[in-house]
């Protein structure tokens, strides 16, 4: 039976600090950061985001991470392997694929797709490995 309080919170705090900085790194200009501008039209000369999108993204990634969690105690995922096919899979197909949506909707470029569903993907695996192996 899945239960919230037998989450262990602080593998969920630790996956998504851990997506966070590897999604910040990710970003900057010399990984993805100049691909990513470019396919959304951002003009990096107009000043810095709001402090507040960062602190909404790590809200997002530490729902993700209890989702994460809570589907890997329902399954009784508890292995590196349990977790890297829960973050695959949950990756791939829930995020790369609405990126994918995403994008194509937004007659948008393959280069959307690929900085952020693989980031997307990075990040559940990442996730799924700490908060399956963390129990």
């Amino acid at each position: 039976m899945l239960s919230v309080s037998d989450l262990n919170w602080l593998a969920v705090l630790v996956a998504a600090l851990a997506y966070f900085a590897v999604a910040a790194v990710w970003y900057q200009p010399k990984v993805m950061g100049t691909r990513w501008m470019k396919a959304v039209g951002v003009d990096p000369s107009q000043g810095s985001p709001s402090p507040w999108i960062f602190v909404g993204t790590f809200i997002a990634y530490f729902l993700m991470g209890t989702a994460l969690a809570m589907i890997a105690q329902g399954i009784g995922a508890s292995s590196f392997g349990d977790g890297l096919v829960l973050g695959l899979v949950t990756g791939v197909a829930f995020v790369g694929a609405q990126a994918w949506v995403n994008a194509t909707y937004e007659s948008r470029s393959i280069d959307l797709v690929i900085t952020n569903g693989g980031i997307g993907v990075i990040g559940h695996v990442i996730m799924g490995v700490i908060v399956t192996v963390w129990t």
